[in-house]
């Protein structure tokens, strides 16, 4: 068992005054999963960085077991776009050159039409692809 600490740090300086928002957690974690992955671009070249499931395995994190994760796209130029699938649901994100994605558990909800009813569900699994050329990104998770 190890304890992961996370720190979120903004500094801007603005009209000759520095501002420093920081937050910082910490997590009692488990496992590690670190990967570097290239991803085509097209969407014909999706590919799968992360599965959720009952237990554990290779790279299945078990559901409501992920504490935290970060997906950084790595390339100085290009974007990739991350779906997060679900029962019957998905989201997208785009993911600019050298940004990240966070999340800090293994639910979503997803809805078209803007209903407030909200219906949380494990994800299943997190896929990516490139828009102009093939990019690497870095997935970092515990659990």
């Amino acid at each position: 068992m190890a304890v992961l600490t996370i720190t979120i740090k903004e500094e801007v300086t603005l009209n000759g005054s520095l501002r420093t928002f920081e937050n910082v957690h910490t997590e009692t974690v488990d496992d590690l999963f670190h990967r570097i992955y290239e991803v085509g671009f097209g969407s014909g070249n999706e590919v799968e960085l992360l599965n959720f499931g009952a237990t554990a395995d290779g790279g299945t994190v078990a559901d409501a077991d992920l504490d935290y994760l970060r997906i950084t796209n790595l390339d100085a130029t290009n974007f990739v776009t991350i779906r997060v699938l679900g029962a019957s649901k998905e989201y997208a994100v785009k993911i600019e050159a050298g940004d990240s994605f966070v999340l800090n558990n293994s639910v979503l909800d997803a809805n078209a039409t803007g209903s407030a009813t909200l219906t949380l569900s494990n994800i299943d699994s997190i896929k990516a692809y490139a828009d102009t050329a093939a990019c690497k990104l870095e997935i970092l998770a515990f659990a």
